[in-house]
């Protein structure tokens, strides 16, 4: 009997040890939901329920494991193993495996006083001091079906300006599913607005205007929509800035009152384009958009690629009935230049992706595209029952097949332009110039170079600094000095460095700055 009570003794001992060994709240579960989920899930965010504290956290633990482990939360539809983006919402094996655990084992508060100190979310704009701030006219929706209203606000700017930061504030969360922003120096859509009574107008699609163009959008858990340094999007003097915005069935006696923001370039910018380059109007190859009720289909787009191009995000577009779409590049040499996947699409959950570097897609590509579309009774998003015909239109109920594009010229460094520094190993929440302390010369282009011909150059300076930047042969002869002494902000700069007269050989291409050098092997034939 003394044999069995100390064996059950020591089991009840061993329970109570491992019911007390984690994961905790307060220094493994806290830590992962500020870092990942609650720049939604706080008070007055677009989720439903807040996740900021240890009660909020164990009132919803069994729905948070489910969406984590089926990867319905976070929602990032790309495929990361395909492509990567900037500000990615996803979690590791190792994240979810531990939100798992302490789901499973109790979910613990553990020691309170370690947990980290909670983000602070004020729901005000970031961009405090925007250069043109316009705010909506307040609507109320009552809509039973989806409702794409547009709201069309005189910009007011006299003069051309380039966009370089554009921040969304939706007026009401609850109801706003996403904006896209355009700019129109038409009457268009100021005539469709006088013709539609209430503020605003509604169109499905576009803005209605055939002149309109895209100049950004918001997608819940955006921020700051900001592009590379000395990049912008062209804003028109006069023009008329029109936001869309979606608002989901089933929405009523919600006001909204949305408002956008604007950062402008103070200097020089490279024009940064937004087109659909990949559409089901002039790209499909199987095309019409058609797809039978009780089908899946699949349809090819291709576009060749007429400009030698930097691309800096990608916008891919479809609705209700949409199951899947890859985009990709082949380059004139062969190579695949991948774009992004996405194997199961979401229409609640589309986005404006931004490469995590700029991607160079040569002058001579081909763009290519697959998407598939499943018109069954198995896609709990068809909004027909039984299935019914679905062909291109603008109604949510109607298809669509786009990519949307922002591009611009390449200039040799392009690729190296560091957007999100979370791909510098061991860097977290860095710009490039906190992790990168000293200057840094990039390869010349084209390599080898003719001898009456140009090579274009970049180099990153951390701070502003004199810079001079010569050629020398082998022997250490100079032979070249294209820049002298010449003060330079600081970041990423592009030259040109001509090669006219110079016998051919091997030459050191050499960067001196504040006493470094950096020297880069330049062959010219």
């Amino acid at each position: 009997m003394k044999k069995l009570y100390t064996l059950f003794s020591f089991s009840l001992i061993c329970s109570l040890a491992n019911a007390q060994t984690g994961p905790y709240w307060a220094t493994d579960v806290a830590p992962i939901l500020y870092a990942n989920c609650t720049t939604c899930h706080h008070q007055g965010g677009i989720a439903p329920f807040s996740l900021m504290t240890y009660n909020d956290a164990v009132l919803n633990s069994s729905g948070m494991v489910y969406d984590i482990t089926h990867g319905v939360m976070p929602p990032w539809p790309p495929d990361t193993n395909y492509t990567r983006f900037c500000n990615e919402r996803k979690l590791s094996a190792s994240q979810i495996q531990t939100i798992s655990d302490w789901v499973n084992n109790g979910a613990q508060q553990g020691n309170s006083s370690q947990a980290p100190t909670p983000p602070t979310y004020t729901n005000t704009p970031v961009l405090a001091n925007a250069d043109l701030v316009l705010q909506m006219p307040a609507y109320t929706v009552n809509t039973p079906t989806d409702l794409y209203r547009c709201f069309v606000m005189p910009s007011g700017i006299s003069q051309n300006e380039y966009i370089t930061k554009m921040e969304v504030i939706p007026g009401n969360r609850s109801c706003v599913h996403h904006v896209l922003v355009y700019q129109d120096q038409s009457s268009t859509c100021i005539n469709l607005d006088n013709n539609d009574p209430g503020p605003g107008y509604t169109w499905f699609g576009d803005v209605g205007s055939s002149t309109a163009t895209l100049i950004g959008g918001w997608v819940p858990g955006q921020g700051v929509w900001e592009l590379p340094p000395n990049m912008g999007v062209e804003l028109m003097a006069n023009t008329n800035i029109i936001m869309q915005i979606h608002y989901p069935g089933g929405t009523f006696n919600q006001t909204d009152s949305t408002q956008v923001r604007f950062t402008f370039s103070t200097g020089v910018v490279r024009t940064v384009t937004l087109n659909p380059v990949i559409n089901h109007f002039t790209s499909l190859t199987n095309g019409p958009l058609h797809i039978p009720a009780d089908s899946v289909k699949t349809f090819y787009a291709q576009e060749n690629v007429l400009m030698n191009s930097t691309l800096i995000s990608i916008a891919p577009h479809m609705h209700l009935i949409g199951h899947s779409m890859i985009n990709y590049a082949v380059d004139p040499s062969g190579d695949t230049i991948p774009l992004i996947d996405i194997n199961n699409w979401s229409f609640h959950w589309q986005g404006f992706y931004t490469f995590r570097q700029p991607v160079h897609v040569p002058y001579g590509s081909v763009l290519y595209a697959r998407a598939v579309y499943d018109n069954t009774s198995n896609n709990p998003e068809n909004p027909n029952t039984p299935p019914a015909d679905v062909w291109a239109g603008e109604s949510t109920t109607d298809e669509m097949y786009i990519i949307y594009y922002a591009y611009l010229p390449y200039q040799p460094g392009d690729e190296n332009i560091i957007v999100d520094s979370t791909i510098i190993q061991g860097v977290q929440q860095q710009s490039f110039s906190d992790y990168v302390k000293t200057p840094q010369l990039y390869d010349a282009y084209p390599v080898p170079a003719a001898g009456n011909s140009v090579l274009n150059i970049s180099y990153f300076l951390p701070e502003e600094s004199k810079v001079t930047v010569d050629l020398t042969d082998m022997s250490g002869k100079v032979v070249s000095v294209p820049v002298k002494d010449e003060n330079t902000s600081a970041g990423f700069t592009s030259k040109q460095v001509s090669t006219d007269g110079l016998a051919a050989g091997t030459y050191l291409l050499r960067l001196t700055t504040d006493g470094i050098v950096k020297t880069k092997t330049i062959v010219i034939e």
